[in-house]
């Protein structure tokens, strides 16, 4: 009776320490989804941002009797064109590929990991 009692304690500590040992897989896939779904988040709220600031200057550009085109005939207005719209929307777009590649990366890791396990056994 002790002798199956023994079998059965150790074949449940094997199943136990046949998963990874560095991490938790279903942790991984979570951060995963997270950065993934946060990368979306960031960039509509950077997209948002851009389209306000641009409404923003062509209400006060139209407001003056000026058109938009004309803005980039002045260096000064240029610089501030590019400061408020380009660099906010190239930060957005950079974070956005970050966190996508973050994602992907956890995936395939994940995915490199199960298959080599897979091939183990």
């Amino acid at each position: 009776m002790t002798e199956q009692m023994t079998e059965v304690e150790v074949k449940s500590t094997e199943e136990e320490t046949e998963g990874p040992v560095y991490y938790n897989p279903s942790r991984v896939s979570l951060v995963a989804g997270i950065a993934s779904a946060l990368s979306w988040f960031v960039l509509v709220g950077f997209l948002a941002d851009v389209v306000a600031q641009f409404l923003n200057i062509n209400n006060t550009v139209t407001s003056q009797g000026m058109s938009f085109a004309e803005l980039f005939k002045e260096a000064s207005a240029l610089s501030f064109l590019v400061t408020n719209l380009v660099t906010p929307l190239f930060t957005g777009l950079a974070l956005f590929f970050i966190l996508q590649g973050v994602a992907h990366g956890l995936n395939i890791l994940l995915e490199i990991d199960f298959n080599a396990r897979e091939s183990k056994s």
